[in-house]
C-alpha cells in the first residue's frame, strides 16, 4: 500500500515548483506531496516544513506530531 505521507525523492521528469516557479530538472531533490499529487522545488516552503518535520520526529522532540 502507498503512502499519503509527504517525502523527499528524486525527480523523474522535467516540471516547474507550484509555490516558487523554479523549474526542477530530472534527478534534482523534491518534496513530494502524493495526497495532492505536487513536487515541490528543494528550497520551497514546503520542503522546508517536510525537512523540519522529517528532523522533529528522528530525534523524537514533543512538537514532532504536531
Amino acid at each position: 500500500m502507498r503512502t499519503r505521507e509527504p517525502y523527499f525523492t528524486r525527480a523523474r521528469f522535467n516540471s516547474t515548483c507550484p509555490e516558487t516557479g523554479l523549474a526542477i530538472a530530472i534527478g534534482q531533490r523534491i518534496a513530494y506531496f502524493p495526497a495532492v499529487r505536487k513536487a515541490y522545488h528543494e528550497h520551497s516552503t514546503h520542503a522546508d516544513q517536510l525537512r523540519a518535520s522529517e528532523f522533529s520526529r528522528a530525534y523524537q522532540m514533543a512538537d514532532s506530531n504536531y
